[in-house]
């Protein structure tokens, strides 16, 4: 018995009568090849109930089924608590604390989200890949969201780069932007003068972001971004680049210290379609204490800016 996390199934429509397999399987479905190809390893195609190819003529009514090839994690568990936000048979959404790096890299072979998902995927008798939609810097903290199978992975990062999976995060920055919202329309390279640093510079890659300045306290002011690229450091970078760094960020602000507790840069609002069941998702967490504490530090004689830009 085939497993239905893994399988797609549809009904050949009269309009298709007469295609390929294929025709529908690119088209309608808009499966991209390179799922079709890892399923050589393993899946296939079945044309009402029997396996078939992707040349295969197709009549009006027939039952098409995709079962996509699965792979097992090579990622090494940990028992490492979750704070899990949402979970379903297709995907999960966690909020990652400050200060874990999202996969092994460099200096961080261990103890990242990638190892702590991975034991939760044992403990839940799933042997699958680690997938994650997105990623988030080490020192920021929020939602993430990470796929249990091949086509939900494929169909998040279709709207991730068509932009109707909105990422939104609360910022603390120094000072008062002039603008109480704006687009910043500009490209990001990597520094010249820094192996991780990132700087806008005109041969770098284009990235937005949106930003909406919520309150304003007596130094710093709190912020609502959005992301519509996903460039390394995007909205650090962007937001240094006004003048108002993040508040804690030790990249990009030298001027504040805040010890241990990070850069203030939560990511705090997931929107997006489930692949699976075509319902609208918004998924929203809020900040950390680590992050409310130093707004509150920050808050003093503040107002909300209803100002225009």
């Amino acid at each position: 018995m085939r497993d239905s996390k893994h399988t797609l199934t549809t009904t050949v429509r009269p309009d298709e009568d007469g295609l390929m397999v294929k025709d529908i399987v690119y088209g309608r479905l808009d499966l991209s090849r390179g799922l079709l190809r890892r399923m050589k390893r393993g899946g296939g195609v079945y044309l009402n109930g029997q396996r078939d190819f992707l040349t295969r003529r197709v009549k009006s009514g027939d039952q098409l089924e995709i079962v996509f090839h699965d792979e097992n994690t090579s990622m090494e568990p940990e028992n490492i608590p979750l704070d899990i936000v949402y979970e379903d048979d297709y995907l999960l959404i966690v909020n990652k604390p400050v200060g874990m790096a999202v996969h092994p890299t460099g200096a961080y072979q261990q103890g990242t989200l990638a190892n702590a998902i991975a034991y939760h995927w044992k403990t839940i008798g799933l042997n699958t890949k680690v997938r994650l939609v997105h990623r988030i810097d080490r020192e920021t903290s929020g939602l993430i969201l990470v796929a249990k199978e091949p086509y939900t992975l494929q169909r998040l990062l279709v709207q991730l780069g068509e932009q109707t999976l909105v990422r939104e995060y609360l910022a603390i920055v120094e000072g008062r932007p002039k603008k109480s919202t704006d687009v910043i329309r500009a490209p990001i390279g990597r520094s010249m003068d820094h192996g991780v640093k990132r700087a806008v510079q005109a041969e770098g890659k284009e990235a937005c972001t949106v930003y909406e300045t919520l309150v304003v306290g007596s130094g710093a002011s709190l912020l609502r971004v959005r992301l519509e690229s996903g460039r390394t450091h995007q909205i650090r970078v962007h937001l240094a680049s006004l003048g108002h760094p993040l508040v804690g960020d030790p990249l990009y602000n030298t001027r504040t210290k805040i010890g241990e507790r990070g850069q203030a840069l939560h990511a705090w609002r997931l929107e997006f379609v489930h692949p699976r069941t075509g319902q609208k998702h918004v998924v929203t967490c809020p900040l950390p204490r680590e992050m409310l504490e130093l707004w509150q530090e920050n808050h003093k004689g503040g107002s909300r800016d209803h100002a225009g830009s």
